[in-house]
């Protein structure tokens, strides 16, 4: 299978295992639906990053984009490989001082933040991150005395979905390119410590993709000097933001991260700027690392074949809401010659509540039988985090698997959970 991993993810006597454990016996151990994570890939993929800015001669801020997955163990490892955070909510900006980050290596971006989320980051102490004129006057007028970077929109972006591009017209993020200019004038006469320029053009893109993203730097360097004349003194990084994608399906290419590496410090190198180099990568860290383990409930003739099973878009929204395409596998019959299309369904009670791309697109799998374990992989970013409780279900639980052995990292809710608050 094309998306074997040794070490990762291996079959062995037609079985699924996850860094080296059995899913089925995961899948019976916690229960199901699960997610499971593995540590050591994540490790593997941070060092990676690392590794391709060092062939360069360059070290790089890693930013961990903490939207992609949040879960309080994840973050531990990476503070130990010596990551930084990108968080975009005050909550994700707590949750990293928790896991053992220093304030120092917070970097806050948000959009349309309200000014009791400024009070919050202004005694939090991190780099706040400016998306606009109203933000960085109320910072101002809220007494802000700390370090702040500002963030761009360089007019087009890039990404695996019209929802996922960042920058460009109808996009709400940044200080538009015909505005940037003044948007450090203004920094300046507010007397605000300006220590970054920020931009981030889109999430989950690939090959082709990466000269775009190239292109926008080169625009980024160029408001970089502008901005280190205007403010009269040297900006301490420029932050190229995240966008990095994985494989989901086996014809695509695997991001060309030398590329990205050499393209970014080659464009650095060249420009007049000292600045350090930032980047805020989530999905190529821990996409790959997780797996959805669910249940096969059913498995029947409708007007299509229907495989069933206890998980669904409460669980794993991207299917549903991107069209994205996910593997699946039957975890017991990994490599099964009896086939067959199916239409992979959820249980709640929505008809594009599927695992296939859509409903009319259906997935050849072995045949399962009732009680069967299957896998989802690439669930590792945006798949806990955009978890719902629609149909009053409770989130699944969530296991870290490192060094061959399991723990449980978040427990499974339950109805009480689900009514906490609730009056």
């Amino acid at each position: 299978m094309w998306w074997q991993t040794a070490g990762h993810l291996d079959v062995k006597e037609n079985r699924l295992f996850i860094g080296g454990l059995s899913a089925e016996a995961l899948a019976k151990q916690f229960g199901t639906p699960l997610f499971v994570y593995n540590g050591d890939r994540i490790v593997e993929n941070f060092r990676a990053i690392r590794a391709a800015f060092a062939e360069q001669g360059a070290k790089p801020r890693i930013h961990y984009a903490v939207k992609a997955n949040s879960r309080l163990a994840l973050l531990r490892l990476l503070q130990k490989e010596g990551a930084f955070v990108d968080a975009v909510s005050p909550n994700e900006v707590e949750l990293a001082l928790r896991a053992g980050f220093s304030r120092e290596r917070v970097l806050f971006t948000g959009t349309s933040v309200s000014d009791d989320e400024l009070r919050q980051l202004i005694e939090a102490g991190v780099v706040i991150n400016i998306d606009s004129f109203s933000q960085m006057r109320r910072m101002k007028g809220l007494g802000f005395k700390g370090r702040a970077s500002i963030r761009w929109n360089p007019g087009f972006g890039a990404g695996a979905h019209s929802h996922t591009i960042t920058a460009g017209k109808f996009i709400k993020f940044g200080i538009p390119e015909s505005q940037i200019e003044s948007a450090f004038l203004q920094a300046k006469a507010m007397g605000l410590d300006i220590v970054g320029l920020h931009q981030h053009i889109g999430s989950g893109w690939l090959g082709e993709d990466v000269d775009v993203f190239l292109e926008t730097a080169g625009k980024t360097i160029a408001v970089a000097e502008k901005a280190e004349r205007i403010l009269g003194k040297r900006l301490e990084f420029v932050d190229f933001g995240g966008g990095p994608g994985i494989r989901y399906r086996q014809e695509q290419v695997a991001f060309p991260l030398e590329k990205y590496a050499k393209g970014i410090v080659s464009k650095m190198n060249a420009s007049g700027l000292k600045a350090g180099i930032a980047i805020e990568p989530g999905r190529s860290i821990v996409g790959d690392a997780g797996v959805l383990l669910c249940e096969v409930n059913t498995v029947e003739e409708k007007n299509v074949p229907v495989i069933g099973v206890n998980s669904g878009f409460n669980n794993l929204i991207r299917p549903a809401f991107y069209g994205s395409f996910h593997e699946i596998v039957v975890c017991g019959n990994v490599n099964g010659v009896c086939t067959k299309k199916f239409l992979v369904a959820g249980n709640l009670c929505e008809s594009g509540d599927v695992f296939n791309e859509n409903r009319e697109t259906l997935r050849e799998l072995p045949v399962p039988n009732e009680k069967d374990i299957i896998a989802i992989l690439n669930a590792g970013a945006y798949g806990f985090e955009m978890g719902s409780n629609y149909n009053s279900r409770g989130l699944p639980a969530c296991v870290l698997v490192c060094g061959g052995k399991a723990s449980l990292i978040r427990e499974r809710q339950c109805l009480e959970d689900i009514l906490r608050g609730e009056k």
